[in-house]
Formats: C-alpha cells, sequence, structure tokens
C-alpha cells in the first residue's frame, strides 16, 4: 500500500490533482488495478500513472 500511495501522491503533485478530485479517484482506481493485475514495480507503476494522466489530459469531459 505504502508503494501505491508513492505513486499516487507523486503523480497529484505532477498533475496538480487535488487528491480528493475526479481525476485523481480515477487515477487511483488505475494504480489499483494495474497492481492488481501484477505490476508491483513502483516505478513502472509511476510510468503507467503518467501514461494514465496523459490520456486524461485529452478527455475533456471532466
Amino acid at each position: 500500500m505504502e508503494r501505491l500511495q508513492r505513486v499516487f501522491d507523486e503523480l497529484c503533485r505532477e498533475q496538480g490533482w487535488a487528491r480528493d478530485g475526479e481525476r485523481a479517484r480515477r487515477h487511483a482506481r488505475m494504480l489499483i488495478d494495474d497492481y492488481l493485475a501484477g505490476n508491483t514495480n513502483e516505478m513502472h507503476l509511476l510510468l503507467a500513472g503518467r501514461a494514465f494522466a496523459e490520456r486524461l489530459r485529452h478527455d475533456v469531459s471532466l
């Protein structure tokens, strides 16, 4: 859990997201799903989170 929290906090900081905002919640769900699917490497989670953030940046519905 600490690994996921560090990645989540870092990505929220990088993206300027409030930790309780909609984008951050979507991001947290993605990280948890990725972790449960076997991606337990902190750097890989960070890279996956950044890629997800890039996709969210282009989602104008939020």
